[in-house]
């Protein structure tokens, strides 16, 4: 009844924001229905009038509102300037103007972006205490404070992590935001955060291996070793990262979708560093880190397709946020693989979370990346070894090529790799990766061949080279329909002509749709098949009927092209090589080092008893005779440490980079205490503390040098571990007594 009267005498009725000035701008506007808590979109208000037959006929009874013109999941009642129509219908009708409240400026959106990058790494085996540490300790070494949170900081010797990084080119990365609305005030207890950030830091990602995939050989290393420090207390507890590993796998701790952020570890000891009055400031400026410690609310606010470097930006329309709160971001990232969707990020499971100005960079150890392409120095069209497994093939120790197979004398050094130490071995199964210019597809090179042989002191071969002849496919982007797909693609081994042991060249113009998957190598060698020596790789090319090809002028068999084969010297320079194959010297050694506790000495005195209950005086010492060597001197480095009973602290004894005893080699025999090294000592007093009697673990870990290319190879450490019980005694200091002196009178 009352809709038709309004229907009989219609009006336009227009909308007046109570406030504005002629120069504001005024927000798009539409009718809201609030429906048992739920917020729908009626109309939208166009040009801001609405006739007042078509306002009555889309409510009815109830609670409308106007507010912003936007998803109407993303809006709430707080914002609306709402009304019931029974009590305003009649108002507008008579004055035709419809006011809406000040809040009306909060209807004018922000446009907000967010933009960053995503990125397969590989591989991501330290623990993220330890890079971190090794990282940033000395920045904040002279100023850090001591809390009960605190971590004793040390130097440690210089290692490389090798981290390789592709971009993932095929994703779509769906964008949300967290609104955190805690306020950062005292008595707010920043040590409870400081000690989130810690257990986070402490705790080892169960990051499985990655899916393999024929994405070529690929060999898993084990974990780096914690690297080895100088004397004092432990900054990263074996037992505490041992124990969150045995947890995780026990617990079926849920697989983090995300390489850790280090960024959290550099604010954990930026903050450990600061004064209790700057570290609500710095939470303040580094509001990311709200997520951790606030319970916050979440919502996906859109998704966008990465491009072909792996980078994104999205833009939307953000709602005003309450005064007190902060917004962060993180992401989930999912790809189509094998007919799915399949996520391969998500930030949410590594507290990885960024500001909206953040160029948020995703790193994640899955998913299908592709290849970014190489900077390798060098002119015109050339072969050279590229990578062996993440190491640049600048940092291999290869004397200069004296013949078509051949090298100039060897000396010691030669063939090893400095790379996380000076003076690596090769050992396992090592990957190389080739580098074609694309240009050698018009020079009609279509096969390339790895052979391997074994090298003399001269530098040449023994015998003739052997090709290696693994099976090799990669794979490439396809389109398949309408979605990118992937497909293998067999490289060899083939036989063509008289030749065998050859693979296909995989040039770019090879892979039309989307181009090569990262990260594949033209072949492998798995140097445990062979003796610890020293060996020889050659790379050769060939045309399509087999035909050996060769630079042209240069020595050796082959027919000439316009190319060269390069030697990476330097990570800036490539030098020509004049020959008709290109040789590169590898030392392979699979050796592993030795380590034994086989002895127990108090004041020097060795006892080898099963059982050791060793009672002592406040300033006896003791000490341990040990062995930590490698053969042939391939030893990172040893650590000798002791932890009291099940809770004290790991205290180093010794530590060092040379084998021990020395002289080693020869290896002496027998290997007991008679050739052991004595340890440095340590008082009684010192050991068991406040403690008159405790048990005692004697740990010793010899570290390897050897790299298969993509990390140490740990299955060639050495470990031992011992046990004793030492108790504290009262002991009479002679040197104390006063001395009685007995005066005798002779008789006359």
């Amino acid at each position: 009844m009352e809709r038709a009267n309004f229907s009989a005498k219609d009006k336009t009725l227009e909308l007046r924001f109570i406030g504005r000035t002629e120069t504001e701008q005024t927000p798009k506007v539409a009718l809201y229905a609030v429906e048992k808590g739920a917020i729908r979109k009626v109309e939208v208000i166009e040009g801001n009038r609405i006739s007042l037959a078509e306002l009555a006929r889309n409510v009815k009874e109830g609670t409308y509102g106007f507010g912003p013109d936007m998803e109407e999941k993303q809006v709430t009642k707080e914002m609306l300037s709402t009304f019931r129509p029974k009590e305003k219908l009649a108002e507008w009708a008579n004055t035709g103007v419809i006011e809406i409240v000040p809040k009306w400026r909060d209807w004018i959106l922000p446009i907000v972006c967010v933009h960053g990058d995503v990125h397969r790494c590989r591989p991501i085996i330290w623990p993220l205490k330890v890079v971190t540490l090794a990282k940033f300790a000395p920045k904040v070494e002279s100023s850090i404070i001591t809390t009960k949170s605190d971590i004793t900081f040390r130097p440690f010797p210089t290692l490389e992590i090798p981290r390789f990084c592709a971009p993932i080119c095929n994703a779509v990365v769906e964008v949300y935001e967290k609104t955190c609305c805690c306020r950062l005030r005292p008595p707010f207890d920043i040590d409870d955060i400081l000690g989130r950030l810690k257990d986070w830091l402490e705790r080892v990602p169960p990051i499985p291996d990655p899916d393999p995939g024929p994405i070529g050989p690929f060999p898993e290393p084990g974990p780096i070793p914690i690297p080895l420090p100088g004397p004092g207390p432990d900054p990263v507890p074996f037992r505490q990262i041992e124990r969150a590993m045995k947890m995780a796998r026990a617990m079926d701790a849920p697989v983090p979708l995300g390489n850790p952020p280090e960024k959290l570890a550099e604010d954990y000891y930026a903050l450990s560093a600061l004064q209790p009055s700057e570290r609500l400031a710095y939470i303040d400026d580094h509001y990311y880190l709200y997520p951790i410690f606030c319970t916050c609310s979440t919502r996906k606010v859109g998704e966008t397709p990465v491009n072909e470097s792996g980078e994104f930006s999205f833009c939307y329309w953000r709602p005003p946020v309450r005064a007190g709160c902060r917004v962060t971001y993180y992401y989930k990232v999912r790809q189509w693989q094998e007919n799915q969707w399949v996520y391969i990020y998500d930030g949410s499971t590594t507290n990885d979370y960024f500001k909206a100005s953040d160029d948020a960079h995703l790193r994640t150890w899955k998913g299908l990346a592709c290849d970014p392409g190489s900077e390798v120095p060098g002119d015109g069209n050339f072969v050279l070894l590229e990578n062996i497994g993440a190491i640049p093939s600048w940092q291999l120790v290869s004397p200069l090529q004296d013949s078509e197979f051949g090298l100039s004398s060897a000396n010691p050094g030669d063939g090893l790799v400095n790379h996380d130490y000076t003076g690596q071995p090769w050992g396992q199964t090592l990957s190389f990766r080739l580098k074609f210019t694309e240009g050698m597809k018009g020079l009609g090179a279509k096969y390339y061949r790895v052979s391997l042989a074994k090298a003399d002191s001269f530098g040449d071969p023994i015998g003739t080279p052997q090709p290696l002849t693994n099976p090799v496919a990669w794979r490439r982007w396809k389109w398949v329909g309408s979605q990118l797909q992937t497909e293998a693609v067999a490289l060899g081994p083939n036989v063509v002509g008289s030749n065998s042991g050859l693979y296909l060249i995989p040039y770019e113009a090879d892979a039309p749709d989307g181009g090569w998957l990262w990260f594949q190598f033209h072949q492998s060698w798995n140097t445990t098949l062979g003796d610890n020596a020293k060996y020889l790789i050659t790379v050769e090319v060939f045309d399509a009927a087999g035909n050996k090809l060769k630079p042209q002028g240069s020595a050796g068999s082959g027919t000439d092209k316009p190319f060269t084969f390069r030697r990476w010297s330097t990570e800036a320079v490539t030098d020509a090589v004049n020959y008709a194959a290109l040789v590169h010297m590898f030392h392979a050694d699979n050796i592993a080092c030795y380590g034994d506790i086989v002895d127990l000495r108090k004041n020097g005195v060795p006892s080898t008893e099963e059982c050791q209950f060793i009672q002592g005086c406040e300033n006896d010492n003791f000490s341990v005779g040990f062995y930590a060597f490698h053969a042939r001197n391939f030893m990172a480095g040893y650590r000798l440490w002791y932890h009291r009973g099940l809770s004290g602290p790991n205290v180093d004894l010794e530590t060092g980079t040379t084998n021990a005893p020395a002289g080693i080699p020869p290896v002496p025999s027998p290997l007991d205490s008679s050739n052991a090294k004595q340890s440095n000592s340590a008082t009684f007093g010192t050991m068991l503390g406040t403690h008159q009697k405790c048990s005692f673990a004697i740990e010793l870990r010899v570290e390897p040098k050897h790299t298969n290319g993509f990390g140490i190879i740990t299955a060639y450490r050495a470990a031992d571990t011992a046990a004793v019980a030492l108790e504290k005694v009262p002991c009479l200091d002679l040197a104390s007594i006063p001395k009685v002196v007995e005066k005798i009178e002779l008789l006359k």
